[in-house]
């Protein structure tokens, strides 16, 4: 049972991942130093804030809307996840701190909707399975053969729920009676590709979706780069199946 600090906590970790969109170092360096309640106090006050921060959240710290936020994530059956909980993925966060990348691209996550399964136990073993959404009949065979394996053989199949590879990869997984998860790069309520919705509750039902976004946000391209990053970032390899061809005029 939860009591109003921990209510007071859910609702603040709820307003940073509706103000600062995505990964972002400053802000996750701030949490470890205050905690969520006064970071997202400093945010609203627009005071004791480093730089970068302070300008990440300028257009946002008024959206003052965890409550709701809250609610609609509960109806579409996600729920909000951070490092307070138990079941956050502590080992695969730790894949992040070994990362190569810099700035934003090597930062983990603070918090993460989630409808499905626990992180912990889908995580603990996770595979992550990617290509072209223009997928052959080739790759799409060999899909299918990679994730039949990797799944019977009790590794979590994490894709990001695209045409192509990525579906193959999830359905593949679901067929052999194994676990997906797929990383989203929209919010709790929003189905994209649509085409996509009955798989992504039969995914809901034996693994997870799991996405950095609030509530009712759309996919846009640097969200897709954000996703791909998680996909990667919280899994202990990544297979790259198919890739498009890219031509290069001149």
């Amino acid at each position: 049972m939860t009591g109003p600090a921990d209510d007071r906590a859910r609702r603040a970790w709820a307003y940073l991942a509706r103000v600062v969109e995505g990964p972002h170092p400053a802000l996750n360096r701030m949490l470890g130093e205050v905690g969520p309640e006064e970071a997202a106090e400093r945010i609203r006050r627009r005071s004791g804030l480093p730089r970068e921060l302070a300008g990440a959240t300028e257009s946002r710290h008024h959206l003052d809307q965890a409550d709701e936020d809250l609610a609609l994530a509960a109806r579409h059956g996600f729920r909000l996840v951070t490092a307070e909980d138990e079941e956050w993925p502590v080992e695969a966060i730790q894949h992040f701190l070994g990362s190569t990348a810099v700035g934003n691209d090597a930062a983990p996550p603070y918090a993460l909707w989630v409808r499905g399964g626990r992180l912990d136990s889908l995580f603990g073993d996770a595979v992550a399975m990617v290509g072209t959404r223009a997928a052959t009949s080739y790759g799409a065979r060999m899909t299918e053969r990679l994730a039949s394996g990797v799944a019977r053989a009790g590794a979590t199949i994490v894709s990001g729920g695209a045409l192509g590879i990525d579906a193959v990869a999830h359905r593949t997984a679901l067929e052999v009676g194994g676990r997906t998860v797929a990383v989203a790069a929209c919010g709790p309520g929003v189905d994209y590709p649509a085409a996509h919705a009955d798989l992504f509750r039969r995914i809901g039902e034996g693994g997870a979706i799991v996405t950095e976004y609030p509530p009712g946000i759309r996919p846009a391209r640097h969200r897709f780069l954000t996703r791909n990053r998680l996909v990667a970032g919280l899994t202990g390899a990544t297979v790259l199946v198919e890739a498009q061809l890219s031509r290069k005029s001149g």
